[in-house]
């Protein structure tokens, strides 16, 4: 039977569907039987659905603000102004905020630019990087993955950038990390295409559905280096790393150097409980905008659901517990890695982040009929648990996982 809804990324004779029943905190019910002969199955979520469920799927401080919100208002023009707009703004802006490696001073202040998602945050980016600068062209990777909108799937470098007609001719690709761990290779390209013509780079800080490549710190130092030296803007996505996903609240914290002028966030911003993005655009450029207009906009721009959401996920994860919670897991995690790696199984991690390179071919397919959700892509297998699964939850489903490497 055909649906009469498109299923995403998909041929849609035959696409791969679950069939959701219930939800649980760390866990879904799908049916794997019919409606008439229905055969209910628990799978425990492994990979925070697609990395923005990071507070589980039934977080009840997030529901009840939405809720509060709801009762409050549940609606507003982006031209309103309205204190949780301020608070969540100068939240952002504060985490945002770069300090000197030397002195510790600050070094660069950000602005905030409210989305409704990744794609929207990593759009908006460029166009800003291009207004600003009078420049078309952009430096990404190949290994990479930045959203589904045109501007965004243009700098995308997996499978989903092939069949769509874009602005290619405004992407230049660099090296990956393992190619040319010190960026030797980048000024070149630079100096080949152009400084004059080159507005940014656009670079997730650790990759994450596309191997969880992290980056050596010589990398980054050599792009911050280019990007100061020939006045290129940086854009940095942080839409998957950002919200403690790899430990600290952004990625670019475990590169201190790295001084973004474009810092762009979504998925676990709300805890997936509404979609909103943010860019954080650096002060430098946000004054531009003084005396020139801001062509950005959206309906739905800081919607008060959303920014609810975000004043829950911030007034969570400022409870010492939570951080104490969150390393215990990382610990859990780590402990697998090494009993992987012991097994001369290939595997990269960092905070609760981890691809592990599959030994034998796996579906995800199989993993759902032993009550496990993890995502699986070229034979890479993604974890991104979430951030408050029960230490219990995550230990039994890993000793079942194991059974399949």
């Amino acid at each position: 039977m055909s649906l009469p809804y498109f299923i995403t990324w998909s041929k849609q004779s035959n696409p791969y569907t679950m069939e959701l029943e219930r939800i649980f905190p760390h866990s879904f019910e799908i049916n794997l039987g019919t409606k008439k002969k229905p055969i209910y199955k628990k799978v425990v979520d492994l990979s925070s659905m697609s990395y923005q469920a990071s507070f589980g799927l039934k977080n009840k401080i997030i529901t009840n603000a939405i809720k509060e919100q709801i009762n409050h208002f549940s609606m507003a023009l982006p031209k309103h102004t309205f204190p949780l707009k301020d608070q969540v703004s100068k939240e952002l802006n504060k985490k945002a905020e770069r300090f000197s490696t030397k002195t510790g001073k600050s070094t660069k202040t950000y602005k905030t630019f409210f989305t409704l998602s990744g794609s929207e945050g990593i759009e908006n980016a460029l166009k800003i990087a291009r207004q600003v600068t009078g420049k078309n062209i952009i430096l990404a990777r190949k290994k990479s993955y930045h959203g589904a909108t045109m501007g965004a799937l243009s700098v995308t470098g997996d499978w989903r950038n092939d069949e769509h007609l874009l602005p290619r001719q405004w992407t230049v690709r660099i090296p990956e990390p393992d190619e040319d761990p010190k960026g030797k290779q980048i000024e070149g390209i630079i100096l080949k295409h152009g400084a004059d013509k080159i507005a940014a780079f656009c670079l997730e800080t650790i990759t994450g559905g596309n191997g969880v490549i992290i980056p050596h710190a010589s990398y980054y130092k050599k792009i911050q280096s280019l990007a100061t030296k020939y006045k290129i803007k940086l854009i940095i996505d942080e839409v998957v790393c950002g919200v403690h996903r790899t430990g600290p609240f952004f990625g670019i914290d475990h590169y201190p150097f790295l001084k973004p002028d474009f810092i762009v966030m979504a998925k676990a911003l709300t805890g997936g409980y509404f979609p909103l993005g943010a860019v954080l655009v650096c002060e430098k450029i946000s004054k531009y905008f003084n005396q020139h207009i801001l062509s950005c906009g959206l309906t739905n721009y800081a919607h008060p659901l959303g920014l609810a959401s975000v004043n829950a996920v911030f007034n969570m994860i400022k409870d010492k517990e939570f951080s104490t919670h969150r390393k215990e897991l990382e610990r859990v995690l780590s402990d697998f890695a090494d009993d992987l790696e012991s097994k001369a199984i290939k595997v990269r991690y960092i905070g609760l982040l981890m691809a592990i390179e599959l030994p034998k071919a796996l579906s995800t397919d199989q993993l759902i009929q032993n009550g496990l959700y993890v995502s699986i892509q070229n034979q890479t297998m993604i974890l991104a648990p979430h951030l408050n699964m029960p230490l219990s939850e995550l230990k039994k489903s890993i000793k079942k996982l194991n059974q399949f490497l």
